[in-house]
Order: C-alpha cells, then sequence, then structure tokens
C-alpha cells in the first residue's frame, strides 16, 4: 500500500513537473532580426525589436515589405505572406531581410571560444 501511494506521489510529481516545463518553454520572447549583405559573404544580422509572441512579430515583420520596395528592393514572393517569418529583398549585388526567430535562436550561429 505504501508503495502505491509512493508511486502515485511520484507520478504526480513528473506531471507537475512537465507541465512547468512545457508552459515555460512556451513563454519565449520572439525578435525581429534584421540582416544586410553586400557583395561581399559577410552577413550583418541585428536584433530590431522584440515581442512577446509570434503574432506580434509576425504583425511587426510584415510591415518591412513595403519599406523595402520603397528603398528600390525587389521583395522576394512579393507582399509579405503571413506564416513566413521572413522577408527577404534584393537590390543591385545587396541582399537585406527581415525575420521573427524565437529568442533562444541566434541567426549568427554559435559563439565560438
Amino acid at each position: 500500500m505504501i508503495a502505491a501511494i509512493h508511486a502515485r506521489n511520484v507520478t504526480a510529481a513528473l506531471c507537475c513537473l512537465l507541465a512547468f516545463a512545457t508552459s515555460a518553454s512556451a513563454e519565449c520572447a520572439w525578435l525581429v532580426w534584421s540582416y544586410s549583405r553586400g557583395d561581399g559573404d559577410v552577413e550583418l544580422y541585428v536584433i530590431d525589436s522584440a515581442h512577446p509572441s509570434l503574432p506580434e512579430c509576425e504583425a511587426v515583420l510584415s510591415d518591412y515589405a513595403p519599406i523595402l520596395k520603397q528603398q528600390g528592393y525587389t521583395v522576394a514572393g512579393g507582399e509579405y505572406r503571413k506564416g513566413s517569418r521572413v522577408v527577404r529583398a534584393r537590390k543591385a549585388g545587396e541582399r537585406a531581410g527581415y525575420l521573427c526567430l524565437p529568442d533562444t535562436v541566434d541567426p549568427r550561429g554559435p559563439k565560438g571560444k
């Protein structure tokens, strides 16, 4: 009987821990990163803004396609499409764009030692 109660307590604790871990991972921030690349191979990434959810990040991201077009860029795929999370543009030898990523992802890759 004591073993059964202990097993239930362990199971309940594991379920609570799993529920907490799942909800914590869903609460990350979303970042709008801008990137640019000239004639060389070097890409420059800069954080443009932070948002509490993906839909809010995407709403801001959708504003960049017309701005890039006004600056003379050709925006890939025409207008921004919801769900793509990326706006890419080209002008001559330049590339530019904006993307939404969770705050746990860095498009520049892992940092070296």
